[in-house]
């Protein structure tokens, strides 16, 4: 996630504990739901998919829009956006692409429609262009809900320029800005007893719900990718917003503040971790993926697998060989 925070110069350079176990948890969860997002009929795997989704994306945004401001772009601003945000989609676009037609025989170059997860990094730069602008409005979050509740009346929204998420999600960018001006700061705190309860009763209760729901959810639901005539309706995508909101709020309060060993240092690796696990996923998925995992104990070594996979795509050796690929602005900055 080093990429989200080059947007904020003043804190860039400083390592948190904090955000860097939530940025790898979070990363993790999203390798692990993209391994077994088509696998319906194994119900440990489909409880853990639904329990854990507003620990995924939803937290990445907040993260995103917490390391965030408001100022307007300076052109040297605009300049480190393109270059840590536009290049990186491009080049993973790009890469996307060359597999697929390694793998198919078939060329199609990710650039107007996304590829996989890599449609986050097309929307950080329009939420951070936006930003300016919508800090002006009285109730940002409120308006931005309001805008994702409407984009599903829109029926040409879907993938192209990713659209449909890059609104959807814009709430969750917003609430993790909000954060860092200091909303909710006091139930946040570690030391408030109340709000901790709280937060452990949501997570759990997302894990009771999850299972009670487990065959009756659409995963294009949580995905908002498309208008409403594949995706639910208007009551259902504001009731997966208002999961989405309490359950990264969950993660936020009850993650311990110091550094935990190995987690926290394989944080700095979160960005590497959700940019460029499709790209080893899509050969593992190409010849079955994981739907051997029928038993229970083999359903839990696909978590397993998930995490060993998480570790070594945020590991040291990875990041000094992919640099080029999630953070080329490196190379901008030694030559200047």
């Amino acid at each position: 996630m080093r990429g989200v925070t080059a947007l904020l110069p003043r804190r860039a350079a400083v390592r948190a504990p904090y955000w860097d176990t939530i940025r790898y948890l979070s990363g993790t969860l999203v390798l692990f739901g993209h391994l077994v997002d088509t696998l319906h009929d194994r119900e440990g795997l489909v409880w853990l998919y639904l329990a854990t989704w507003p620990l995924r994306v939803p937290v990445f945004a907040l993260v995103a829009g917490w390391f965030s401001s408001a100022a307007p772009l300076t052109r040297d601003a605009a300049r480190q956006v393109a270059l840590t945000l536009l290049l990186p989609y491009l080049i993973v676009g790009f890469l996307h692409s060359a597999q697929q037609w390694w793998l198919t025989g078939r060329w199609w170059f990710y650039v107007d429609s996304p590829a996989w997860g890599a449609w986050f990094l097309l929307a950080l730069p329009v939420w951070r262009l936006a930003l300016p602008w919508l800090a002006r409005l009285r109730r940002p979050v409120v308006w931005a809900v309001a805008a994702a509740l409407v984009a599903g009346y829109v029926p040409w929204i879907g993938g192209w320029l990713a659209l449909s998420r890059t609104l959807c999600f814009l709430p969750f960018f917003l609430l993790g800005w909000k954060l860092r001006q200091g909303a909710y700061a006091a139930a946040l705190r570690p030391g408030v007893v109340w709000s901790g309860r709280a937060a452990v009763a949501v997570l759990a209760g997302a894990g009771v719900l999850a299972w009670c729901v487990r065959r009756q959810v659409d995963y294009d639901w949580l995905g908002m990718a498309q208008a409403y005539d594949s995706a639910g309706g208007p009551a259902i995508r504001a009731a997966v917003l208002l999961a989405g909101v309490v359950g990264a709020l969950a993660l936020l309060r009850l993650m311990p503040r110091r550094r935990i060993p190995v987690v926290s240092w394989l944080g700095a690796g979160g960005m590497y971790v959700y940019v460029l696990h499709p790209l080893v996923l899509r050969p593992l998925l190409h010849e079955g993926g994981v739907a051997w995992a029928r038993s229970w104990p083999e359903q839990a070594s696909v978590v397993v697998l998930a995490c060993v996979l998480s570790a070594g795509l945020a590991s040291a050796p990875v990041r000094r060989v992919t640099w080029w690929i999630v953070r080329p602005a490196r190379a901008g900055a030694a030559a200047r």
